[in-house]
């Protein structure tokens, strides 16, 4: 299946989709935080300064809660302590705001009346209701916008790793200062946040493939008008533009072969994948079935679950069939398989 040059101009024709990390996060945030980060860290709950959750299952389940003479849960150091991090501090929540009620930052339904730079007052709406910032008085939630938020690192512990949903190969942690830092696997590995290691690109599950270094090459020998492995998947690929000599194109598109086929380099062509030699997850685009394996001789083909490769098998003295999706006396050959 040669790419035509429909699909060409299609690929100069679609906008890029820019992703963009931030640490800044609303408290009426429906994705639950803890999807970001491996079984067992425990973060301060979000809108609390007592309270902790504990991540199990890429979900929030409670944790403790801190009272007494500690009775602040602190994000950073993951311990219950006498005195409120930066987070949960409202010395000066009356700083510069005037005379008047002002809402919470930290949680949608708390209240503070302020006299100029001081503290005369503070409470928190009753019955699931919200202060709303414009009319100053507690409303349902239908009629207001939950203005409160925070911070990755205003909850996360000192040098704890999670997930950077816009780069595959990173990863995030929050420095002793609560600056959150930006880090990078090497050797091309991805973050792999079950394990909260830095694993083999076929064991992560990746929507957000980095752009690979020079992928559409460089000043001295730029790659124009055409199509270019995504060095990441089997059936990815992305379409150089031509912007002159020596002008790489720093944003080409990414397309997908369909499922049934993996992306020839240089055939500039998606192919049938029983044909192709792939150095990924040969499972890429298989939700579940059997693939052939990359073994000399066609007798040993991969189990594929949920689109990932699983266990792998040997038909021994037999021949995997690709059509039947079994093994079988007739000797087959496929590229995949062949010297």
């Amino acid at each position: 299946m040669r790419l035509s040059s429909t699909l060409v101009l299609q690929a100069i024709l679609l906008a890029a989709m820019v992703h963009l990390s931030t640490q800044t996060r609303y408290l009426n945030a429906t994705d639950d935080i803890c999807r970001l980060f491996k079984d067992g860290t425990e973060l301060l709950k979000p809108g609390t300064c007592s309270e902790s959750i504990i991540c199990k299952n890429f979900e929030s389940t409670p944790g403790q809660t801190c009272t007494g003479s500690k009775s602040y849960y602190s994000g950073s150091s993951g311990k219950c302590t006498a005195s409120a991090d930066t987070y949960c501090d409202t010395s000066k929540i009356c700083k510069g705001s005037g005379t008047g009620y002002i809402g919470d930052s930290i949680h949608c339904a708390n209240w503070y009346y302020c006299d100029a730079d001081a503290l005369l007052g503070k409470g928190t709406c009753t019955q699931g209701m919200y202060f709303d910032q414009v009319d100053k008085r507690c409303v349902y939630p239908k009629d207001t916008e939950c203005a409160a938020k925070y911070e990755f690192c205003d909850i996360v512990p000192t040098n704890t790793p999670f997930r950077d949903e816009a780069n595959c190969h990173m990863y995030f942690t929050c420095s002793s200062k609560k600056v959150l830092v930006t880090n990078t696997c090497e050797n091309g590995l991805y973050y792999n946040v079950a394990t909260g290691t830095c694993v083999q690109k076929k064991d992560v599950i990746c929507e957000n493939h980095p752009l690979p270094e020079e992928v559409c090459g460089n000043k001295k020998l730029a790659v124009r008008n055409k199509f270019v492995s995504d060095m990441a998947t089997c059936r990815g690929y992305y379409f150089c533009r031509d912007l002159g000599s020596g002008i790489p194109d720093p944003d080409p598109i990414f397309q997908q072969c369909d499922e049934n086929n993996f992306f020839n380099v240089e055939r500039q062509a998606c192919m049938p994948r029983e044909s192709q030699k792939c150095d990924y997850d040969r499972c890429d685009g298989r939700e579940d079935g059997f693939e052939v394996a990359e073994i000399d001789g066609c007798h040993d083909y991969i189990e594929c679950v949920d689109g990932r490769e699983t266990t792998p098998f040997s038909c021994a003295d037999k021949y995997f069939d690709v059509g039947k999706q079994s093994c079988t006396e007739t000797k087959f050959t496929y590229g995949a398989c062949s010297s």
